[in-house]
């Protein structure tokens, strides 16, 4: 199935999802066309509700501060406002518990597939959710220079694939090496570090699997290492004449291509082709913080004026790389009648699946009045229904994260966050 197919069918079962979801009756029948049955991952659908659409709300309870971190089958989410972590698989009613899990940072970790890893005091531990194992990596081979205090800031350790890549401080590692990548493929994790240290200290890293390739930014200048090559010297790109880079927002990598926002007086998002230097700036800008880049979709939100936001959140534009021009959200009222429950495609935080097709969006942290877990699928943007009640305009969600599988949020009223999560197998 293409990726035009596969938007066009979410498109078809969305629309009954949501009639389904508000009383609405009446026939309906599926496609008649081959091309346009579904095939993995929404094989079997029950009722027009696609697996894809399995949205379960927990009464596990997630901190209105704390990260939501998707991964194969599992949800990694935070307890505290400081410290205090737990997980879940699909299916879960209760957290599983983490060894040491009381200490761990609630706002900054990652997962990778089914592990996750996790910091305190600037150290990371790879927890393997298959077996319950922990592994420790020394201060000597990984010790972060910075952890971020906000969730969706640059600088947060990132992991694509199996690569974990972290910000290290040349004075306490042995081998003084900044730029490092964490393989958890294994059993044992495995430390790769380039050789080559920024001219600065990096102020942000992301990773790219496909590749597979690490990039840094230190003063305006990306550096983009090949893992599979630690010792090469890192391509440099200099962006410092091109309005730099804004480190307040986590740059994005993925297939070759880095999605982000330059540091000129409102900021603008851009696209950088690592395989030639070549930019392009969006046609909507400037943009407001949050990024997404996946499956060669990319999903950022507007600040062009008074009329991109409106309370908490701001229009959003998806579009599909290298293209600079990005379908954005209208002025699609979420309850007919007024404004004050915000506008369809309007969020603050986004995720995208591996292959690029479903775009999902939430509000950020406490769920406010426009704060909607939404979906685009490349064509048309929709607030996804609340499971518990068919007379609602939708879910109210912050803190979207999604792998090819699960989809995880914080959902609730304000700052009574409970966990969330979408089955799309």
């Amino acid at each position: 199935m293409t990726k035009r197919t596969k938007r066009h069918w979410l498109e078809l079962t969305l629309g009954i999802t949501l009639a389904l979801a508000m009383g609405m009756t009446g026939d309906c029948d599926m496609p008649a066309d081959p091309d346009m049955m579904p095939d993995d991952p929404m094989d079997n659908p029950d009722d027009g509700n696609p697996p894809a659409l399995n949205i379960v709300k927990t009464d596990i309870d997630v901190h209105v501060g704390a990260r939501v971190a998707a991964g194969d089958g599992i949800i990694a989410y935070g307890t505290g406002g400081f410290s205090g972590v737990d997980y879940i698989e699909v299916g879960d009613t209760a957290g599983r518990g983490v060894p040491n899990g009381a200490n761990f940072l609630a706002k900054s970790f990652a997962v990778c597939g089914k592990k996750i890893i996790f910091i305190e005091n600037f150290l990371l531990t790879v927890f393997d959710t298959t077996d319950q194992s922990s592994s420790a990596i020394a201060m000597t081979d990984v010790r972060l220079t910075t952890v971020p205090a906000g969730l969706d800031g640059g600088g947060h350790i990132q992991c694509d694939g199996n690569f974990v890549a972290t910000r290290n401080d040349a004075n306490i590692v042995t081998d003084g090496k900044q730029v490092k990548v964490v393989d958890v493929s294994n059993a044992v994790p495995n430390v790769v570090s380039f050789d080559v240290n920024p001219a600065a200290a990096p102020e942000q890293v992301a990773v790219d699997a496909s590749n597979p390739h690490v990039a840094a930014v230190a003063n305006d200048i990306i550096y983009v290492y090949d893992i599979n090559d630690p010792t090469a010297a890192p391509q440099q790109f200099d962006l410092s004449g091109n309005d730099g880079i804004n480190n307040d927002t986590q740059i994005q990598f993925k297939n070759g291509i880095i999605f982000y926002k330059d540091n000129s007086t409102f900021g603008n998002a851009k696209l950088l082709d690592t395989s030639d230097g070549s930019i392009v700036t969006l046609d909507e800008n400037p943009s407001a913080q949050t990024l997404g880049l996946n499956g060669g979709t990319y999903a950022y939100f507007l600040d062009r004026d008074n009329g991109d936001s409106f309370g908490t959140v701001n229009r959003s534009g998806v579009g599909d790389v290298p293209n600079a021009a990005s379908t954005i959200a209208g002025d699609d009222r979420v309850t007919d009648g007024t404004d004050n429950n915000g506008f369809v495609g309007w969020a603050q935080t986004v995720a995208i699946t591996p292959d690029g097709d479903m775009v999902f969006m939430a509000g950020s942290e406490s769920i406010g009045q426009q704060e909607w877990l939404m979906l685009s699928n490349g064509g048309s943007f929709n607030v996804l229904p609340d499971p518990d009640d068919a007379t609602a305009d939708g879910l109210k969600a912050s803190d979207v994260s999604t792998s090819a599988n699960t989809v995880g949020f914080k959902q609730g009223v304000n700052e009574t966050t409970k966990l969330g999560y979408i089955d799309l197998e």
